[in-house]
């Protein structure tokens, strides 16, 4: 293991060993001080948080408005982190006392149709109590996740997964098992927020064109699986609400490439308004405009 995946590792461990005994209240002004720590003495991407701030609501807005919500972006990373430690250090927790769920009547309704649900959402609050949720609720769901660069704490995370009730999927494998969980009616929890290179489809993301991977919008053409949003809200210590939107129908037309743009931009919209409504819910520090739009990039206007 290299040093710096052994130094990350026991970071982790002594985090979750730290934080596992706290009270909810407790843990979540950890998690607070935390984000303090990084947004004010180390830093880390805080020029581009700033930045992207900036290209969203421009550079005549209010500096001090958006130091707040920076520093509020920072203590939302921070809490989310303690939080999960907590979880990969304990039991699995009742998510009865942790959760309100509002629109799950739309999920229901989406696996009368026998082909799946495609549950999409963003690096949007504490994502990973999303994916819980959604088997705690008794669905069958299948999250598809990258392998992360440390093999040990991919490991402590993926088994904490798993003991969430969440199937795993690795990005190298996923087409093929996304295809046959749909088939089986199941769910499948897609993150479709980050930039997809190249090879991604450019639709409007918050005012500027974005590289978004097709995957959702083509797998819901190919299998007539609805894409249901969902998102979840921080509303008190280690409490959250868990939002199932309407489902978003993909209609085939002959055009695949028009079809798959029209949806990914439909679905791309309703994450672009939590984020605009909970702006210090999303993950900033991601390099979302990375890959420029080509001069002929046929994105949604």
């Amino acid at each position: 293991m290299k040093l710096s995946h052994l130094v990350e590792y026991a970071g982790l461990r002594l985090l979750m060993s730290l934080t596992r005994r706290l009270s909810p209240v407790r843990a979540t002004r950890v998690g607070d001080i935390l984000g303090d720590l990084v947004f004010h003495v180390t830093g880390i991407r805080k020029k581009l948080v700033m930045e992207h701030l900036v290209r969203i609501y421009g550079e005549t807005g209010d500096d001090s408005k958006r130091q707040a919500t920076a520093r509020s972006i920072y203590r939302q990373l921070g809490r989310t982190a303690v939080e999960h430690a907590r979880l990969l250090a304990g039991r699995t927790p009742d998510l009865r006392d942790r959760i309100a769920i509002s629109g799950e009547e739309h999920v229901a309704r989406a696996r009368q149709g026998g082909r799946g649900v495609i549950l999409v959402t963003g690096h949007f609050g504490y994502w990973e109590l999303l994916g819980a949720t959604v088997a705690f609720l008794g669905y069958p769901i299948s999250v598809v996740a990258k392998k992360l660069h440390n093999p040990a704490v991919d490991r402590l995370v993926h088994e904490g997964r798993e003991r969430l009730g969440m199937a795993v999927t690795p990005m190298d494998s996923a087409p093929s098992a996304i295809f046959r969980a749909l088939r089986r009616n199941e769910c499948v929890g897609l993150l479709a927020d980050q930039d997809a290179g190249a090879g991604g489809v450019f639709v409007e993301f918050l005012g500027s064109g974005a590289s978004t991977y097709q995957g959702p919008a083509l797998f819901a053409l190919r299998t007539g699986a609805p894409i249901v949003p969902c998102f979840i809200i921080r509303s008190g210590p280690e409490c959250h609400r868990v939002c199932f939107e309407t489902p978003i129908e993909a209609i085939a037309t002959g055009d695949e490439p028009a079809d798959i743009v029209r949806t990914t931009q439909a679905y791309t919209d309703v994450l672009a308004r939590y984020i605009l409504d909970y702006p210090d819910h999303w993950f900033w520090v991601h390099r979302r405009w990375k890959t420029p739009a080509p001069a002929d990039s046929n994105h949604v206007q």
